[in-house]
């Protein structure tokens, strides 16, 4: 699941803040806020390039490692769920399942919010 604010909404702050929006809590570094409106339109950039693939990508993830169905969502609530009551613990037949899925969804979001870093890492 995408953090939020998503990419309309970045686009939408990020507009509202160049236009001065009074209601919006900015810091008073010049630089600093305009590096921020930068990062969250480039973010929602890379949201719209990718689509909702990520998004329904980890969602049939999720649907395989569960054995169930249902919209995202639902699905990370009965992920949560099913981890606090011990299922994927170390040991667990499914636990390397479940971390490939972690570890994968992990990589997805740094790939919209900074791709550099996994680049830097070696993970790219």
């Amino acid at each position: 699941m995408r953090d939020r604010p998503q990419g309309l909404e970045l686009e939408d702050l990020a507009g509202r803040a160049r236009r001065g929006d009074p209601t919006l809590s900015l810091p008073d570094d010049a630089r600093y806020r305009d590096a921020m409106v930068k990062r969250a339109e480039t973010i929602a950039a890379r949201q719209g390039e990718t689509g909702d693939g990520p998004e329904r990508r980890e969602r049939d993830a999720l649907a395989r490692l569960l054995g169930q169905d249902g919209d995202l969502a639902a699905l990370n609530r009965a992920l949560a769920d099913v981890v606090r009551a011990g299922r994927f613990d170390p040991g667990a037949p499914a636990a390397a399942a479940c971390y490939r899925h972690l570890w994968e969804t992990a990589l997805e979001r740094v790939r919209e919010s900074n791709p550099k870093a996994l680049i830097a890492l070696g993970l790219e």
